[in-house]
Parts: structure tokens; C-alpha cells; sequence
């Protein structure tokens, strides 16, 4: 399904609606909603940022791996992408903080939206953590260094994340959750590299 809103091209993949169904029918706890309303708060914070700095996105995909927002390229600076990159986790940070205050122990947003601050703030390349350690490194220097020095980091916290995913399979004999997160950004660092 693909509609505009304004000039931002709006695609759904049938993909990203059948992993959405499969996982809200598949969870009897509630907590696959959390997060996806965690998430939907997430990505309109990055939104909000752009709207508030005058650069509204060129395109919003809904993909089977996730919701890609595609930037304008005009009237970009380095300044203003790390804090549109910022924008979703810290919100998360901020929504959890609020959770803790107003909901009960057993309500799944705290912890939906702590995960999503964790995982997103990581400086790893495509999330925003990355995004916005490559923007403020351009500040300072050129993008092929910034892009070079990311691209090491990613994979210094990448290899610990994926060897402590690999030490909680070998333990728990079945949760293989963070060793399956590492190498999918593992996967998606190097297939950008290649491009």
C-alpha cells in the first residue's frame, strides 16, 4: 500500500502488516502492543524533531525489519540529523521515566520503552545511536573518516553483545533473542558497507 501525505511518500509493506498480525496474535501477554506503541512513539519524535528543523521526510516505509524514514537532502546539516536521530530514544528514555512514575509493576511500557532507548542508543551504524555519532563525527571531520571510525565501533559493541547473546543461549538453552539481534545488525553493517 503506498499513499502521500503532503510531499512524504507513505509505503506499507505486506510484509511489516504480516509480521505485525503474527506477533499481536502470537502474544497472549499484551506485551507485543507495548511495544509497538512504544515504537509508534519512537519514530513520531523523530517526526516531531524533523517537522520542528524544517526538514520533513522524503519517504516513511513500513518494512518486515522495521519503519525507515528517509531524510530530504537539501538543507541538511550534521547538527540537526544527530538530533533528529537523538529524538526517538530519548523520548523512549523520557516515556519510561514517566511509566515508572504512573504505572503499575506488572504494566509492559517501562520496560518496552527501556529496551527501545537500549538497543537504539547503541553507536552501532544503522541505529540511531550510530546515526548520531556519525553526524556530530562529520562535524569534525570528513565522512569517510566518520564512516570508517563508526563502522569500528559498531563492531567493538557488536562482538561483546553477540558473544554475551551467545553465553545466555548456551545457558538458557532456548533464548537466542540477543544473539539474533547482533547478528542482524551485524548483517545489516556489513550489507552497508558493500553499497
Amino acid at each position: 500500500v503506498t499513499f502521500c501525505v503532503g510531499r512524504c511518500r507513505v509505503s506499507v509493506g505486506v510484509p511489516f502488516l504480516a509480521a505485525v498480525a503474527l506477533l499481536l496474535t502470537l502474544d497472549q501477554s499484551g506485551t507485543v502492543a507495548a511495544g509497538l506503541v512504544c515504537a509508534a512513539f519512537h519514530e513520531a519524535a523523530h517526526l516531531a524533531v524533523m517537522k520542528f528543523t524544517g526538514q520533513m521526510p522524503r519517504e516513511i516505509r513500513f518494512t518486515a525489519f522495521g519503519i525507515d524514514i528517509v531524510r530530504p537532502g537539501e538543507n541538511r546539516s550534521y547538527g540537526r540529523d544527530a538530533l533528529v536521530s537523538l529524538a526517538g530514544p530519548l523520548a523512549n528514555l523520557a516515556a519510561f521515566g514517566l511509566c515508572c512514575c504512573f504505572c503499575g509493576d506488572t504494566n509492559p511500557y517501562p520496560a518496552a520503552n527501556l529496551l527501545l532507548f537500549a538497543l537504539n542508543i547503541l553507536p552501532i551504524a544503522p541505529l540511531d545511536g550510530g546515526e548520531a555519532l556519525y553526524s556530530l563525527l562529520c562535524l569534525k571531520m570528513s565522512q569517510e573518516k566518520a564512516e570508517k571510525i563508526v563502522s569500528v565501533i559498531s563492531f567493538c559493541v557488536l562482538f561483546p553483545l553477540a558473544t554475551a547473546g551467545l553465553f545466555v543461549l548456551l545457558r538458557s538453552k532456548w533464548n537466542f533473542t540477543l544473539l539474533f539481534a547482533a547478528c542482524y545488525l551485524m548483517a545489516l553493517l556489513l550489507l552497508k558497507k558493500e553499497h
